[in-house]
């Protein structure tokens, strides 16, 4: 065993000594969004200190004849490796950018280049999400995990070697690269995951922006010093200018408990969901560790539950992605039942996807037959990740297998929204190959403005303390009333009948805002925000 460890250290030090004397003394490449991406990227590198030269023109190596560069703004440490990052900014939107690397000896990289997104809700974006590409466990030199390729990286490398031939707008990573914190190696792991991730370079040198999502088996910072996202490791991205809010939730903090990333996100979700021009078309949200999983026996985590599922279903979240558990799911539209415990499905509710598998271990689904749960459209347990394309008035989800990976012919299409190349393995239930979502109409938006300006119900007063009174102009007959917190929870529910009623605002109604909905038995919903002082 220290023998075969040995070789494996040395192997990987002449493997980056290599690389980086023929080519570069840089190497280990990737690109990662941090800010505006159409108008800005992160290229990041190992070895040493260096220059980014750039421009819109391909001038191959030439790094004199690109008009611009850039040098490193700050280095990332962890694990032993020591992360250049060069941040460019003020780049035109949906632009492909030509760059090569020229490190302080002179030497060169070879030519790279990559394309900005677009600051145009109008234009299309696919992207690639998936989490979960950490090797298997080992004992004695024999995987205790079950890796049935014989070895968990070769079907990480596979799924490298696809995103370099789809050529996704973007990749969009949940997580758990590599085994970290369970071993000791793991300056081998990460160098492993940094030289595996080079496959995921085209083979015209075109590389991908990438939107990091920290897992369970990172450190608290392994992100910020890996791969410079923003060092509070939860943060949001606009893409294509309010087509897509992405949010990048921390799972590793609890949900209700950590004022920082709830309070933020609330007042986040409250500034673009105010009817203005501030609103994104569709919002989607991302993070590791499953609210419900459905493999692994890893069940319920009940703070996302309470302060986060709540949340997405108020300010209209359509889609989550999530990772961990090293199966596959997609779900039905669905929210939160009303005790809490588990989701109902839901036909103006959330698409749940994931759970992680980019080569890793393979592991058991817990409801299947007759236990599986009726909000799960189809599930399984294979190698894949998810391939998205949106636009203003759907958002279509694909499955991609990692299998025949040598059969797919690469993209020769650079424009943003491209669809799949040949030869891709798509997941294939027997209720379809995809999953869409459809943006609602102008005619739909219009008719629910008209309905909210006429609210028939007289709810005050406004601001409140201790209750509420709400009056009726016509007598109801069990109609359901729902009180949510601002922090998206539901704190008080009743059947109402009658021409007036008074809720309670216990204890469990924070104060500032929160949401009355009064729900008909004719299925009309009327919605209130008052503001609660406590």
């Amino acid at each position: 065993m220290k023998n075969s460890f040995f070789f494996s250290f040395l192997f990987t030090a002449i493997l980056c000594s290599f690389q980086g004397n023929l080519k570069a003394e840089t190497f280990q490449y990737c690109l990662s969004f941090r800010d505006d991406p159409s108008t800005s990227i992160v290229v990041g590198w190992s070895g040493a200190e260096g220059t980014v030269h750039y421009g819109t023109n391909d001038e191959g190596t030439d790094y004199a004849a690109y008009p611009l560069s850039h040098g490193v703004d700050r280095i990332g440490n962890a694990h032993g490796h020591n992360r250049k990052f060069a941040r460019l900014s003020g780049l035109t939107p949906n632009t492909m950018y030509y760059f090569v690397i020229r490190d302080n000896d002179g030497d060169l990289s070879q030519r790279f280049k990559f394309r900005t997104l677009s600051d145009n809700p109008n234009d299309p974006v696919s992207y690639v999400t998936g989490g979960d590409s950490r090797d298997g466990f080992k004992a004695f030199g024999i995987y205790v995990e079950n890796c049935p390729s014989g070895n968990c990286l070769d079907k990480r490398r596979e799924g490298n070697e696809l995103v370099a031939k789809i050529k996704p707008d973007f990749v969009s990573f949940n997580g758990d690269y590599v085994m970290n914190q369970i071993t000791s190696n793991t300056f081998n792991e990460w160098t492993q995951w940094f030289q595996d991730w080079q496959l995921t370079i085209s083979s015209d040198g075109r590389m991908y922006g990438t939107m990091h999502t920290q897992g369970n088996h990172e450190d608290n910072s392994d992100m910020y010093q890996l791969f410079d996202v923003p060092q509070e490791e939860f943060y949001v991205l606009d893409i294509h200018g309010g087509l897509i809010r992405k949010y990048f939730l921390n799972s590793e903090l609890n949900a209700c408990s950590n004022a920082s990333q709830l309070n933020w996100l609330i007042n986040d979700f409250e500034t673009h969901t105010s009817g203005g021009s501030a609103d994104p078309i569709w919002k989607f949200v991302q993070y590791h560790i499953p609210t419900l999983a459905m493999g692994n026996g890893y069940g319920l985590v009940a703070d996302q539950m309470s302060c986060w599922v709540n949340l997405f279903q108020q300010f209209g979240v359509r889609l989550v992605s999530e990772s961990h558990t090293h199966i596959t799911k997609w779900t039905y539209p669905c929210k939160a039942n009303s005790g809490g415990t588990d989701f109902v499905l839901d036909e103006d509710g959330i698409v749940y996807i994931g759970e992680g598998q980019w080569g890793a271990p393979h592991r058991n689904l817990d409801f299947t037959g007759n236990n599986k749960k009726p909000y799960v459209r189809d599930q399984g347990v294979f190698d894949n990740f998810f391939f998205i394309q949106v636009n203003q008035d759907s958002t279509v989800i694909r499955s991609i297998k990692f299998e025949n990976v040598g059969n797919v012919t690469e993209s020769t299409d650079n424009e943003l929204g491209s669809d799949l190349p040949n030869g891709v393995t798509l997941w294939e239930p027997d209720n379809g190959d995809r999953i869409v979502l459809y943006n609602k109409t102008d005619e739909e938006d219009e008719l629910n403005t008209i309905d909210a300006k006429q609210n028939k119900y007289n709810v005050h007063p406004n601001p409140a303390t201790d209750k509420l009174t709400i009056e009726f102009n016509t007598e109801l007959n069990n109609a359901k009333i729902e009180v949510y917190s601002s922090l998206g929870k539901l704190c008080y529910e009743t059947e109402v009948s009658g021409l007036k009623t008074e809720l309670p605002l216990n204890e469990s109604c924070h104060g500032g805002v929160n949401y009355v909905y009064i729900k008909t038995k004719d299925g009309r919903v009327e919605s209130h925000k008052i503001v609660v002082l406590k």
